[in-house]
């Protein structure tokens, strides 16, 4: 959904995007730590974080004489859907070389925060900005329900990470095409980026906990 509203928060206007967002970390961080725990919660909150600075930041790339001209700059722009998606590669980098030890399910748990995210996001912006109604009622139903249905088997055993990706984007393909912004907007790039990373992830993951057992 475009932005069309702004808000006044505390003297300051912001756009409905950046409540949407801050809601869909709310909901991912939330979603996570009730289904696997606050470790998990804690790597999903750290690879939102990192994806949110490198976002900021590399406005230093992508508009570099205008923040030397002015460095306050950063602190008002950003790097746009390149360093949106450089943030989320960096975000799974560290997930992905970090030599801290996983926790159970932690991809799964990744893909859950990513849903749950995304969701909030979609539901915020559907209710805050103009748009038809049948675009907002078939996003709002298709992100709600495929939200809750990922929240309830979250931990099936029988449900590989990948299948869940794939429908993922599926469902954002089928909406995206019913958006003004169809499929050129931040979203949907981030639908598509973070849930090929999860699966790389997870890949990698079980690669590993079968390297490991084979050294047993």
């Amino acid at each position: 959904m475009p932005v069309t509203d702004y808000f006044l928060l505390w003297k300051v206007t912001v756009p409905s995007s950046w409540i949407a967002a801050i809601i869909g970390f709310i909901l991912a961080w939330l979603a996570v730590n009730m289904r696997f725990g606050k470790p998990v919660a804690d790597i999903v909150v750290d690879a939102l974080f990192t994806t949110i600075i490198v976002w900021k930041l590399s406005v230093i790339v992508t508009d570099f004489e205008t923040v030397r001209r002015a460095p306050m700059a950063i602190a008002y722009f950003n790097g746009g859907m390149f360093g949106f998606l450089a943030g989320i590669i960096i975000a799974a980098l560290f997930i992905l070389f970090s030599r801290k030890p996983k926790p159970p399910k932690v991809s799964n748990g990744l893909l859950l925060g990513v849903i749950s995210a995304q969701t909030g996001y979609q539901l915020m912006m559907a209710l805050l900005n103009e748009g038809t109604l049948v675009t907002k009622v078939i996003t709002i139903v298709l992100f709600t329900s495929f939200a809750v249905l990922a929240f309830i088997y979250a931990k099936h055993e029988n449900i590989p990470v990948i299948y869940v990706a794939g429908l993922f984007v599926a469902i954002h393909v089928f909406i995206a095409a019913l958006q003004p912004a169809g499929f050129t907007g931040i979203p949907f790039a981030a639908t598509c980026m973070t849930s090929i990373l999860v699966v790389i992830i997870a890949g990698r993951l079980t690669q590993g906990k079968e390297t490991d057992g084979g050294i047993r």
